[in-house]
């Protein structure tokens, strides 16, 4: 015996067929959805990447994090600017993963970017800590070029205030110059579509940064260089260089030279993997190009400061925590507000001078100029 019901739609068999179809076609026909079928990879892999980034970025932060705290136990509660640098870094790419994964959570869910107010808050919020970034490094770069070329100290204050005061205004002042463009884009709340002065100030801001960065580590590059040679004429004319004692610190500057250059180069890297793609993402915006491309590598660039910070990290301090000597313990407490990056390099330099200055060297002691002083083995 066949139901009331199955009778209904015996009689009427179309009837399912259009309750089902207008619902898929609700999907199809909303204009604002990004899981069409006709955008569904571009969708997919937009999404995916950007999570996967996010994903990675935050693991990055987290290990330095743990990194940072098991050196601030062994050196019972103290931490030098070599140990805060990657600290502060890591916190502040971690807040731009954690907001951009609030950001893309809606389109993952929903198929669509946050509806207003959000949006633009949403948008607000990563304008923000992306110049934050940018700024932080930037100045950490100029005060560090400031500590080593022109010998000039900054009390920075405790945490660092009068470091973050500098940010932190700088970020206003580019939040203030960006303010009338945020807004929903395709995939995300980042400024708004159609418009070319917030991807024009992004380009910009990141070409400074670029080159601030690049000319301080240069300079500080070539200064370690020059600080390095000068005692080698003073080592060449020693006659009680027959120990061997020269040889050994000719050696041992070979190798400060190479730490630096290793330290330098993997600060501009780690710059160009971030920055650069999200520099050429708004140059292609500037041209009203809103292709697939442009969000993918826009997501490799915002998410790869936590993944660049510590491999720079492993590569600076190794894969094992070890405690610092009482030397490096005291002397960073010393100098905790005075230096800034690749403070290390010159501790050798120092202990060797001292070995060439011998009592049978005092008179050319009175020429030498002064060789820089640099404690820590910071990172920017």
């Amino acid at each position: 015996m066949i139901n009331r019901p199955n009778k209904f739609f015996i009689k009427y068999p179309y009837i399912p067929i259009i309750v089902v179809s207008s619902g898929f076609n609700n999907v199809l026909a909303d204009p604002e959805r990004l899981d069409t079928p006709g955008n569904w990879v571009n969708y997919r892999n937009v999404v995916d990447l950007t999570l996967t980034m996010i994903v990675l970025g935050s693991i990055g932060c987290l290990y330095v994090f743990y990194r940072v705290y098991k050196q601030w136990i062994l050196n019972r509660k103290i931490l030098g600017m070599i140990y805060k640098l990657p600290f502060y870094t890591a916190c502040i790419d971690l807040l731009i993963n954690i907001s951009f994964f609030i950001n893309i959570m809606h389109t993952v869910t929903n198929a669509q970017v946050w509806y207003e107010p959000i949006c633009k808050t949403m948008s607000i919020l990563n304008w923000a800590f992306i110049t934050i970034n940018l700024s932080f490094y930037s100045v950490i770069a100029l005060m560090t070029y400031l500590r080593i070329c022109h010998e000039k100290y900054c009390d920075c204050g405790r945490y660092e205030w009068k470091v973050w005061i500098i940010v932190f205004a700088t970020s206003l002042i580019l939040q203030l110059m960006n303010f009338p463009n945020h807004g929903a884009r395709k995939y995300w709340c980042a400024g708004r579509t159609g418009q070319v002065r917030s991807p024009l100030i992004l380009f910009a801001v990141i070409t400074v940064s670029l080159l601030i960065i690049c000319f301080c580590y240069m300079s500080i590059y070539l200064k370690i260089i020059n600080v390095q040679n000068r005692p080698i004429t003073t080592l060449s004319k020693d006659s009680d260089n027959e120990n061997g004692i020269g040889n050994e610190v000719l050696e041992q500057r070979a190798e400060i030279e190479r730490r630096a250059a290793k330290k330098i180069m993997s600060y501009v890297l780690v710059f160009i993997i971030q920055w650069v793609p999200l520099q050429i993402s708004g140059a292609a915006r500037f041209f009203l190009n809103d292709d697939t491309w442009v969000y993918m590598i826009a997501s490799i660039g915002r998410s790869f400061g936590g993944i660049g910070n510590a491999i720079q990290y492993i590569i600076n301090e190794g894969w094992v925590t070890i405690e610092s000597t009482e030397y490096d313990t005291t002397r960073s407490q010393e100098t905790d507000n005075k230096s800034t990056s690749l403070n290390d390099n010159y501790k050798l330099i120092e202990l060797n001078n001292n070995e060439i200055m011998s009592p049978k060297n005092t008179e050319s002691t009175e020429n030498k100029t002064s060789i820089i002083n640099i404690e820590d083995n910071n990172q920017a």
